[in-house]
């Protein structure tokens, strides 16, 4: 018999949120939809949204799993070394400790969700991230204006940028098998 895995974490309230307060991600632009604090601690949720061209830097979690649902338009990720091409209604979990990178490689701005297991990123983005109005579209352009210290703020939240030495975020970045990198729903996604 099959047996059935049960969470530890259990949600203690019903959370209705209309709408979020919109922020500028760095290069993107989004909300913070559910907290950890909403979830038991399972999980976060995000809706994120990025302009043609845009992309967000090589990077590493060491201590959250990523996954990445498409509502419109496109959505290029790379984990490792394979591309995947993400269009409406695709998804793909990106697992902790391998480098990742995300462009629109779309011609239209892109609207997706973006869940981490477990939470905590939704803090990292609290303390880096600026307001923006209700109707504001994704930036063209990178933020004139850069948190400072945003690699050392990454840091502390097991995040690695680039080059970063994995030994600073407490872990080494291992090589994870390549049937964890394919979508969970079992949907062909597009690989170039």
């Amino acid at each position: 018999m099959r047996e059935i895995l049960t969470l530890a974490y259990r949600a203690s309230l019903v959370k209705h949120q209309p709408r979020s307060s919109r922020y500028y991600f760095d290069v993107g632009i989004g909300s913070v939809c559910l907290a950890g604090a909403d979830t038991g601690g399972a999980y976060c949720l995000l809706e994120v949204g990025l302009a043609p061209g845009m992309s967000v830097p090589r990077h590493t979690h060491t201590r959250e799993d990523e996954a990445y649902f498409v509502l419109t338009g496109e959505l290029e990720v790379t984990v490792g070394e394979e591309v995947f091409i993400l269009r409406s209604g695709d998804c793909l979990m990106a697992p902790r400790d391998i480098p990742h990178q995300l462009r629109n490689s779309g011609n239209v701005e892109n609207h997706y969700l973006l869940v981490f297991s477990p939470p905590g990123f939704e803090e990292f983005l609290r303390l880096t991230a600026m307001p923006a109005p209700d109707n504001a579209a994704a930036p063209t352009k990178p933020p004139a204006i850069s948190v400072q210290n945003v690699h050392e703020l990454a840091t502390n939240f097991g995040i690695l940028f680039g080059g970063d030495d994995p030994g600073k975020a407490g872990k080494n970045v291992k090589d994870v098998e390549r049937n964890k990198m394919t979508s969970p729903s079992g949907r062909s996604v597009q690989k170039e």
